[in-house]
């Protein structure tokens, strides 16, 4: 996991299209939301942060499939406890894939 960055750096932190993971932040130390994008993660990240939600920070991380986002996403998810997610990451349309977090009622 690459970061914290400001957000000001987006475009120059992730240099390529690509799936993967984030958090974004407030204020750099907390971990206020988990995400993911199964195919352009600096374009994601970018839609989070124009919804008014204060985020000025985020940390990344390039995966090499959409499956491998979702993981690391919810990895990030029962680690981070971040408080800005109300919902478990949720499965690709058209995927069976489970939590790979053991306990995890998606498991």
């Amino acid at each position: 996991m690459e970061g914290p960055f400001h957000v000001s750096e987006i475009s120059s932190r992730i240099t390529k299209i690509s799936p993967g993971a984030y958090i974004l932040s407030r204020d750099g130390k907390v971990v206020h939301y988990v995400g993911r994008s199964d195919t352009d993660i600096a374009l994601r990240i970018t839609n989070s942060i124009g919804e008014g939600s204060g985020y000025q920070y985020f940390w990344f991380e390039y995966s090499s499939s959409p499956m491998q986002a979702y993981y690391l996403e919810c990895e990030w998810y029962h680690k981070f406890a971040p408080t800005d997610n109300t919902n478990h990451p949720a499965v690709p349309p058209g995927t069976s894939w489970r939590c790979p977090v053991q306990g995890c009622p998606w498991s």
